[in-house]
């Protein structure tokens, strides 16, 4: 018997990652260890109170059993009492608020919740390669959106065509961005909003880096912005600000019908988000300050000493205003996937090429700030070896 898969799932694209990963585990088993500057999340433990919350939440009986599809009342309620403690966004807890299995699942869901087969998506590049995968299950087609370093990354609205803003039905934002680094305004957040009313598009936010953002800097969030909420949704990750990525668990806030839609999707492919995770978030909610607080410093020295060594060493980079990355561009006479092989297979440094991420990335690596002050040296200690190699070729 032959069993043919679905059309669907055919033409979903490959996920980008895969042929990197695959040749990182190849190399990981040839030779010396690998200096892992390509990974995604922050270095950091997971801080032990989080662990103790959660060697309590999971010997309660009730986060054993099914629970609320929706979610804990009481985590709903502190997810709308932190947003307006720390961004005075107003949000009912119960219509504006959604949880998600991790917020990949729920970009990944929006797409399938608002469009229509062959509807078009605005997509700015580069960014986060897993988008494409929720746009193609919706059977909908995107369009790329190149971001310029002379419009500090932003989209800018009035350099897209004409046509393609009165095709799109979606756009895609994610500020602090991946991989690139760069932190939205409140004026850039305004201006979307009137844009976005004025063409009828859905806006969709990533503010997963939330809480990264450097020096004198601040991360606003679109929800802040008057009227975001009639436009689109924004999504907050617990995992890279608190360290529980494994817990999958994040959350959606904004337009009343974006958010019911994503509700009744939640509903179909799962049950609800295991209860002792939403304990653990509970409890992160309410020590926000006093876990995220090291953040800023931690990696506003990273960013200091690496960037440094960079400017000596004559490389090319977009400085991070937020988000854990470094944008950096490739050596003369390589590209992304050969500058990329070159690090690590020579000089046993793990990156990610700029090519995943889309148009625009193809003469760029992305460099990962998540790397202990040690590590960092031996970072440089590599990059001042190849920079010689470079030099006497």
């Amino acid at each position: 018997m032959k069993i043919e898969l679905s059309n669907t799932i055919k033409n979903i694209p490959e996920n980008v990652f895969y042929p990197i990963f695959k040749l990182i585990s190849e190399e990981s088993s040839n030779g010396n260890p690998l200096l892992n500057a390509g990974i995604g999340v922050p270095d950091s433990d997971t801080p032990e109170l989080l662990l103790k919350e959660l060697e309590i939440a999971i010997r309660k009986p009730e986060n054993m059993r099914y629970g609320s599809f929706d979610g804990k009342v009481t985590l709903l309620n502190g997810i709308s009492h932190w947003l307006k403690e720390n961004y005075n966004i107003d949000a009912d807890p119960k219509e504006e608020i959604a949880l998600v299995f991790g917020t990949k699942s729920g970009l990944s869901s929006i797409p399938s919740v608002v469009l229509n087969p062959n509807d078009t998506v605005l997509l700015p590049v580069p960014s986060y390669p897993d988008y494409i995968q929720g746009i193609a299950l919706s059977q909908a087609k995107y369009e790329e959106i190149e971001l310029k370093q002379e419009n500090n990354y932003l989209v800018d609205y009035t350099d897209i065509p004409e046509k393609s803003v009165k095709d799109a039905k979606l756009i895609f934002l994610n500020y602090p961005s991946n991989p690139i680094g760069a932190v939205a305004t409140k004026e850039f957040y305004e201006e979307t909003v009137s844009w976005a009313r004025q063409h009828n598009i859905v806006v969709l936010q990533d503010h997963a880096y939330s809480d990264f953002y450097y020096k004198d800097g601040y991360s606003p969030a679109f929800m802040q912005t008057t009227g975001a909420k009639e436009v689109g949704v924004e999504f907050f990750s617990f995992s890279k600000n608190f360290s529980i990525s494994g817990l999958r668990i994040g959350f959606a806030v904004g337009n009343k019908e974006l958010i019911r839609g994503l509700k009744e999707y939640n509903t179909i492919f799962h049950a609800n988000i295991y209860g002792a995770a939403q304990d653990v978030v509970i409890t992160a909610l309410k020590n926000h300050k006093h876990l995220t607080s090291h953040i800023k410093e931690t990696y506003t020295k990273r960013i200091d000493k690496i960037t440094a060594k960079l400017d000596e060493l004559g490389y090319s980079y977009f400085k991070p205003e937020g988000g854990i990355f470094i944008w950096l561009k490739v050596k003369d006479g390589y590209d992304s996937q050969s500058f990329f092989e070159l690090l690590l297979k020579k000089y046993r440094i793990v990156t990610m090429p700029g090519h995943v991420f889309g148009h625009g990335g193809e003469n760029y690596i992305r460099l990962s700030l998540s790397l202990s002050d040690e590590k960092i040296d031996i970072l440089i200690e590599k990059l001042e070896l190849l920079n010689n190699d470079l030099n006497n070729s």
